[in-house]
């Protein structure tokens, strides 16, 4: 039934009850407006964090607000009325000053007097744990939205005489860590379906510059500080490509302690450990001439036999570096590096060799030399509050020496004449960053950072035959005859980036960059093709070619990233940019027996995602995130028939390839309260990964997995802290995984298989006698297990290389 309509006038007596209440609320809501502000020294400058305190004159309600680092303050939805402003910050007299609102927005300006003169007080980010993610702006970098990872030496628990990177490391999820040899001298590390080698596929760095073979032709790095000689080690994932150049797997920096404070200061760490390895490190510093220069210097010696036969080594690290400060805005600094060491390689091992016996050797000839040399320089300008301009410059003039019989592992060593393998590189370059912070409106924050970079590279690779004899000679039977190759590798590389970051509030962050790289390589030389007979090992084919062939391009990459807090200790973060690889020309002219690669291998495309949550909770902190990483043109190796007699390992572009997973870390410290010297911290890191090659129709990888990759790999740690003692023990687990991208079984020259699964244990303890004397000790393989991480196609194979067994040190610091 249908209701019939109200009368017009109990409609309109509504209306109008309806129009004076709208006309009662809607005053009070127009009379909330807003006070605004900016806070500047008597001399103009404008003064971050200062203390605002809103007081109005008919309330006890009294509003707190603190300027942000441009000064700026502002507090809404304040009712019309006389407000008096309190400003109070340190070193300056506090005002107070009277204000009137009304009905709309008023801006005010507020000065304060300085009351004295200070010296500059350095503030430190304190956090209780080794590691960290880093901050938004890490000096002249942006890492807003950024997977990263801080590792703080001082407070890392393992071995360091032996720079055991399974230690250091451990608390990084998802790296694949290559364990070449017992003394520490080379660092091989990947993630996410990328080679270990050398740790080619990271940008490395040394505060802040490269010191790679060439960052362009061959990004390998033979050279790694001492970790006695670190404050940290800095890590950003696959999006530092922005920042830092194309490599896929991101950008590590290794950090060198700074200059003590005082006019000198000494520090020492002296190892004793298994199969007489012996490491003294010894660094002197201090800052001096009214507190205007500081230098420091460290050497390191390092020598052993190593856990298997023929796999003895020497080592020497050497670095000096002296800062003069102009002004406290304003230092110049220069740092020398120096690194040489010999070290004889036990060569690889056939799976039945190594079951047998993993410390046995069946190469006594193979010798391996690198000499390392970086010069560098830093000019850092504090131009004001908000401004920096940093210019670094640097030179790296090395080489590396492989000497030794490459032939298949299957086959004793005959002693006839060893492969020499000669590499020389000499690059320089220069990069200038300049940052600024600038205000957007009353609440909003830009930060922008931009750069521009200059790379020239030179490396000369050459190969040939020496002698039959059984030491280290490093010479050419016929250095102008070469039976392998002689090559030059010239490159050149300019690059320029921006990258911006806008803080709409406390909250949200996004960020945007864009860089471009001019990249020309070259390479000229000659090489030797020879074909033996497979039985009867006569010459069939002799024959030298020369050429010449250089490439052009000019790349441009970009990526965003975005960061949300939460709440002050939780952040959401995630990244996505774009990656580029070039191809090594120095690795193309290589004759290997075990390998052969493609003359027509292009370069490497693709880009990396992250996304994630990280935060602090009371004695804890966590990052949880996972990744997605695509791969065109990825390089890799299969099995191809070259002649009618031979097939081989053939280096080339295999395809698209693609690998996402999860990298977890958690760490919480039981104690009963912040004063407490008696506690446990236990910490777990834990990565999935699923890392596939595309369908195709030809290629033998086709929907294969990809090398490499371990799909499952974890880490836990406990540490018991009580007065002067520290103990810890670490578990690491690996999951097995292929060596290459066929997915082959077990081959005889175990140059390709599978990596099986193992455990590992280290323990270490330690007891400080006061602040001058620590001595710490422990155990490396623990429970002495039998595995390896590599199969090595060259040196220092080929074949199966085994890691150490159980081994222990004994190390004394001392801090004068």
């Amino acid at each position: 039934m249908i209701k019939p309509l109200k009368k017009d006038s109990e409609i309109n007596l509504r209306a109008v009850t309806l129009l004076v209440l709208l006309i009662l609320i809607m005053p009070q809501s127009w009379a909330q407006s807003g006070i605004y502000g900016i806070v500047k020294s008597d001399i103009g400058n404008t003064l971050p964090y200062v203390q605002v305190h809103v007081i109005p004159s008919n309330s006890n309600k009294v509003h707190h607000v603190i300027s942000d680092e441009f000064g700026r303050f502002g507090i809404e939805a304040l009712d019309s009325g006389t407000y008096t402003l309190r400003a109070s910050c340190l070193y300056h007299k506090t005002i107070e000053q009277e204000v009137l609102l009304e009905n709309e927005d008023i801006f005010v300006k507020i000065t304060l007097e300085d009351t004295a003169k200070l010296e500059t007080v350095d503030v430190y980010y304190y956090s209780p744990y080794s590691t960290r993610n880093m901050r938004m702006v890490e000096g002249v970098m942006l890492t807003n939205g950024k997977k990263t990872q801080r590792i703080d030496l001082d407070k890392t628990s393992g071995n360091k005489g032996r720079e055991n990177a399974r230690e250091l490391f451990a608390k990084v999820p998802g790296l694949n860590i290559w364990e070449s040899d017992g003394g520490g001298l080379q660092l091989g590390i990947g993630a996410r379906g990328l080679s270990p080698s050398r740790t080619a596929h990271f940008n490395t760095r040394q505060n802040g510059y490269d010191i790679s073979a060439d960052a362009l032709g061959y990004p390998e790095t033979y050279y790694t500080p001492p970790a006695q000689a670190l404050s940290s080690i800095q890590l950003i994932r696959g999006a530092a490509s922005l920042q830092f150049g194309p490599q896929f797997g991101g950008m590590i920096n290794f950090k060198i302690k700074d200059p003590s404070k005082n006019p000198i200061h000494y520090e020492g760490a002296h190892t004793y450990g298994s199969f007489n390895l012996i490491n003294t490190f010894n660094l002197v510093s201090g800052t001096i001439l009214n507190k205007r220069l500081s230098y420091l210097v460290y050497a390191q010696y390092k020598t052993g036999d190593g856990w298997r036969d023929n796999s003895g080594f020497n080592q020497l690290n050497a670095f000096g570096k002296l800062t003069y400060r102009f002004s406290d805005n304003v230092f110049l600094s220069v740092e020398q590096t120096h690194m040489n060491y010999l070290a004889q390689q036990a060569g690889g091992l056939t799976d039945v060799m190594f079951n047998d016996d993993a410390r046995q050797s069946i190469r006594a000839r193979n010798w391996f030399s690198v000499d390392w040399n970086i010069t560098a320089s830093q000019f850092n300008w504090k131009i004001n509050r908000t401004s920096t301009l940093d210019i670094k410059g640097f030179r790296v003039k090395a080489n590396r020496l492989a000497l030794g019989n490459l032939e298949r592992i299957s086959r004793f060593d005959d002693g006839k004449e060893r492969t020499l393998i000669q590499g020389d590189f000499v690059n320089y370059g220069a990069e200038m960053r300049y940052l600024t912070r600038y205000p957007i409106g009353k609440k909003m924050l830009g930060i922008t950072a931009a750069g521009l970079r200059y790379y020239n590279g030179q490396t000369r690779s050459r190969q040939g035959m020496a002698d039959d004899g059984t030491d280290a000679n490093f010479e050419f039977l016929n250095p102008n005859n070469l039976e392998g190759s002689d090559y030059l590798f010239p490159s050149q590389n300019a690059a320029a980036f921006v990258e911006n970051i806008l803080r709409f509030n406390k909250k949200l962050s996004i960020s945007a960059g864009l860089r471009y790289e001019f990249i020309y390589t070259e390479a000229a030389g000659s090489y030797r093709e020879q074909v033996f007979h497979p039985l009867t090992e006569e010459l069939i084919y002799d024959t030298s070619f020369t050429e010449a062939k250089s490439s052009q391009r000019g790349i441009i990459l970009g990526g965003i990233g975005f960061s949300y807090r939460a709440d002050k200790r939780t952040e959401v973060y995630g990244n996505i940019a774009q990656n580029y690889r070039g191809i090594n020309f120095s690795d193309i002219r290589i004759i290997n027996p075990n390998q052969v690669v493609d003359p027509a291998i292009t370069d490497e495309r693709g880009y990396n995602a992250d996304l994630g949550i990280r935060g602090q909770r009371k004695n804890g902190f966590f990052d949880f995130s996972m990744f997605f990483m695509h791969y065109d043109n990825k390089i890799g190796v299969i099995n191809k028939k070259i002649n009618e007699y031979d097939v081989v390992r053939f280096r080339t572009n295999v395809g698209r390839a693609y690998s996402f997973g999860l990298e977890l870390f958690a760490e919480h410290q039981f104690k009963k309260n912040d004063s407490t010297t008696t506690f446990f911290t236990v910490f777990g890191n834990f990565s999935a990964v699923y890392a596939r090659y595309g369908q195709y129709e030809e290629s033998a990888l086709s929907e294969n997995w990809v090398e490499l990759v371990p799909p499952l790999s974890g880490k836990v740690g406990i540490k018991f802290n009580h007065g002067n003692w520290e103990e810890s023990i670490l578990g690491t687990y690996v999951h097995r995984h292929f060596s290459d991208g066929t997915n082959a079984p077990n081959d005889p020259n175990a140059i390709a298989g599978i990596i099986p699964s193992y455990f590992v244990a280290d323990f270490s303890a330690g007891y400080r006698f006061s602040k001058l004397f620590q001595i710490k000790a422990g155990i490396n393989n623990l429970t002495n297990q039998m595995y390896f991480t590599r199969r090595a196609t060259a040196y220092p194979g080929p074949g199966i290389i085994p890691a150490d067994g159980i081994n222990f040190y004994l190390t004394l610091n001392i801090s004068l």
